[in-house]
């Protein structure tokens, strides 16, 4: 692929008749037109920033041109007295490339950025279903769980209301419970986990159990507990493992609680054959 680059230059508007100067090539008065040449850098022939700016002379007699550090001193007065009044200043377009390229920047980090966060509100297809599970569960979190759907998640919430003061905002954590068998799966949803200390996050887990303790028949059960931050799972406990450090909890080990209970064995039905059908006939 052929990449054209390099710079360009432009003459800029306003020209200035240098009056009463003589050119240093032909001798000749009143033949000098002085101006200003803006270089900018290209990409694609789009100009991306501009680059330098030279001021110059040219005699329309002889044609010879001067840069302003070959104007003899009447020509850099008679330059310098027109400039200052009325300045040449650079085109915007000099610089459009540069925006351009910034803006598509921009949309690209946008996208990046919409492109995460449906990521993170769409459930992945992992290979173990029940990652998936997992994933649809919580986004199930309810910040005001009812008495009539999820009881387990009502009883949470009623006791947490009670011991947090201001370390968290209530109404912003989200509550979900699911039963399978002898397990139970909690989800809570703490959008502002940050005010809490790493090395304390521990205590979230221990609380919600002691909930629990306040209410019957939680006590055969096998507790799966995930608290879930704004970015990721930070705390995970488990009958199988907990990872409670406070930061970056292991999901996976709440994966077994989807699996099938021992106990829940399927009814076969038996069959008999005629010879079978027969014999009791005999009997």
């Amino acid at each position: 692929m052929l990449f054209l680059f390099g710079t360009g230059k432009s003459t800029l508007k306003n020209q200035y008749p240098l009056h009463q100067c003589t050119c240093p090539n032909c001798h000749q008065t009143n033949t000098m037109i002085a101006g200003t040449v803006a270089r900018y850098f290209h990409f694609f022939f789009l100009p991306v920033f501009p680059t330098s700016k030279d001021n110059i002379a040219i005699c329309r007699h002889c044609n010879a041109n001067f840069s302003y550090g070959q104007f003899t001193d009447e020509m850099k007065q008679a330059f310098d007295s027109q400039y200052n009044v009325n300045p040449n200043s650079r085109p915007i377009w000099h610089g459009c490339g540069c925006f351009l390229i910034l803006m598509a920047i921009f949309f690209f980090v946008v996208l990046l950025i919409i492109g995460w966060f449906k990521s993170k509100d769409e459930p992945e297809k992992p290979e173990d279903k029940r990652e998936a599970f997992l994933k649809t569960d919580i986004h199930k979190t309810k910040s005001k769980p009812s008495m009539e759907t999820d009881s387990t998640s009502f009883y949470i919430k009623e006791c947490l209301d009670g011991l947090l003061q201001d370390e968290l905002d209530k109404n912003g954590i989200g509550y979900f419970s699911k039963q399978n068998g002898n397990k139970i799966l909690i989800i809570l949803h703490i959008d502002d986990m940050k005010k809490i200390k790493s090395s304390e996050r521990h205590y979230m887990i221990s609380i919600v159990k002691k909930c629990l303790e306040l209410h019957e028949g939680y006590e055969d059960k096998e507790l799966y507990i995930g608290i879930d931050g704004r970015w990721n799972m930070v705390l995970v406990s488990t009958p199988n493992g907990s990872d409670t450090k406070g930061k970056f909890a292991d999901e996976t080990l709440l994966l077994p609680f989807y699996d099938k209970p021992q106990n829940d064995i399927e009814t076969v039905e038996i069959k008999k054959d005629s010879n079978d059908v027969n014999r009791e006939g005999k009997k």
